[in-house]
């Protein structure tokens, strides 16, 4: 009888430790989970809504920065890095213009080399 007492009090000790952990959350920040999951759906519902739009890129624009918590800062951040965008694609195009009629090795080092002439002040 002994026996089959200390068995019960070890299982319900067994049962009782594995139910409390059960409860504990999980490792790593849940806000950031969340926050994660919710610009997910974002995504997802900006890309349906524009996926049959001449122009997507400010279709897309317009339906991240509508669910901002700041949409004018939001429109005004996604035209700078508009902007950006088009001023690296300006100078991505004059690097590969001075390398004209390279090809292999020898182009891979004629833009390695542009791409120092070309770097930002301040970068390294």
């Amino acid at each position: 009888m002994k026996l089959s007492i200390a068995t019960l009090l070890g299982a319900a000790l067994l049962a009782a430790t594995l139910a409390v952990q059960g409860q504990t959350p999980p490792p790593g920040d849940s806000g950031k989970d969340q926050r994660r999951k919710e610009m997910r759906e974002h995504m997802k519902a900006a890309h349906e809504a524009c996926k049959d739009k001449p122009d997507r890129r400010a279709c897309m624009r317009e339906q991240m920065c509508a669910k901002a918590q700041d949409p004018a800062k939001c429109q005004e951040r996604a035209k700078e890095g508009q902007q950006k965008h088009a001023q690296r694609m300006d100078e991505r195009q004059k690097m590969h213009e001075a390398c004209t009629g390279k090809r292999g090795e020898e182009l891979s080092k004629c833009l390695h080399e542009q791409r120092r002439q070309h770097k930002p002040e301040g970068k390294k």
